[in-house]
């Protein structure tokens, strides 16, 4: 018997365990980087134990697959239903309450925290007048502000980005409706469009480190989750099928990992397509089938809090190792700085997302109430 995709609205624990898992692999990734003696992954020394956890950054392209999955599967739905679709400023006040309270919040908390230990290894500090940038998503746009203050914001600029054009690929996506093939099409060529693009960075001599820090530069990465929307909305999988995905997902990320660290030239134009891939594999057949490995509840607890998790963690390992209590290997250092970070996640999510998020539910915008979408 087929399995069939969870109704729209309900939500998937499976999916929640991928939350958890990407934030945890971008956790494991700091907890490393930010032990090393000057911090930069550069000048770690050659070891396996360093390589395999610098490549723990993958959690990143995990986070943008499962955005391009999810926010494009609405209008996917819609399209392939026969709908309307989500409504625009359904989405926009949606996004906002999600996204807009918590950044926010912890941009105030990162500055408030890391300005007094200036100085201290690791911490990297914008000019105090270049802070209003952080607030309108405008600091990848700066070499005095991108990768500075808490540095993992540069992908809320990106994935805001996408945000910004993804009710236009929504609209494409309803013209196009139920032609065979057609939802395909624009995926598809934003994944070309991203390739090409950081093609064209790779032959640089000296590529702008904000451009491979921008949208077009991550477009493959939400151009794979598009297309799993796609293909879980046509058709169902077998059981069987779902665990054969799984399989060559964990294949896939295995390959990105090695051809990483074996420093494979080909890397630099495609960076982490074989494990966006993967991912986009896993999530298909979660969606469809959630294995219960990924419904382990601690996980999904975690993937509950991983935003908050994220915007917090590395003010966390910083303010730590500058008060001398953060053991300086990344087991020790997780041990003492996770359960730090997932508590502030915690109250992110009680405190600041789920009263944001209840509010974007009943705003009225542009005279009509916002209903619930996707």
């Amino acid at each position: 018997m087929a399995a069939e995709s969870p109704p729209a609205g309900k939500r998937n624990s499976a999916i929640d365990g991928l939350r958890g898992v990407a934030a945890l692999s971008v956790f494991g990734f700091h907890a490393w980087l930010y032990t090393l003696s000057d911090v930069h992954v550069a000048t770690a020394p050659n070891t396996l134990a360093n390589d395999l956890f610098a490549e723990l950054r993958v959690g990143l392209a995990l986070f943008f697959v499962l955005t391009g999955f999810l926010l494009f599967r609405a209008w996917v739905r819609s399209a392939f239903s026969g709908q309307r679709g989500p409504a625009t400023s359904t989405y926009v006040v949606r996004r906002v309450g999600r996204i807009v309270p918590a950044y926010w919040l912890a941009i105030i908390g990162s500055a408030l925290l890391l300005y007094p230990i200036a100085g201290s290894p690791g911490v990297r500090l914008p000019p105090v007048e270049l802070l209003p940038l952080y607030f309108i998503f405008a600091q990848n746009f700066s070499a005095q502000t991108l990768l500075k203050l808490d540095p993992p914001m540069w992908t809320l600029v990106v994935e805001a980005s996408y945000y910004v054009v993804l009710p236009l690929l929504g609209w494409l996506a309803l013209r196009a409706g139920r032609r065979r093939g057609a939802q395909f099409v624009i995926p598809i060529m934003l994944l070309l469009g991203g390739v090409l693009f950081n093609y064209i960075l790779a032959q640089q001599s000296a590529p702008s480190l904000g451009w491979s820090k921008s949208l077009p530069a991550m477009l493959p990465y939400f151009a794979i989750g598009m297309l799993a929307a796609v293909a879980v909305e046509r058709r169902s999988l077998r059981p069987a099928a779902t665990r054969l995905l799984i399989a060559a997902g964990l294949l896939l990320v295995a390959a990105d990992l090695f051809m990483h660290i074996e420093g494979f030239e080909v890397m630099r134009v495609i960076r982490d397509l074989p494990a966006a891939t993967g991912f986009a594999l896993i999530i298909a057949a979660a969606a469809v089938r959630p294995p219960a490995s990924l419904e382990w509840r601690p996980l999904v607890w975690v993937g509950g809090v991983s935003y908050g998790l994220y915007l917090w963690h590395v003010p966390v390992l910083l303010v730590l190792r500058a008060n001398g209590l953060l053991p300086l290997n990344p087991w020790g250092a997780t041990v003492v700085a996770l359960p730090v970070a997932l508590l502030l996640g915690w109250l992110s999510l009680r405190l600041v997302e789920e009263p944001a998020m209840a509010w974007s539910r009943r705003t009225k915008l542009f005279g009509a109430n916002v209903r619930r979408s996707a």
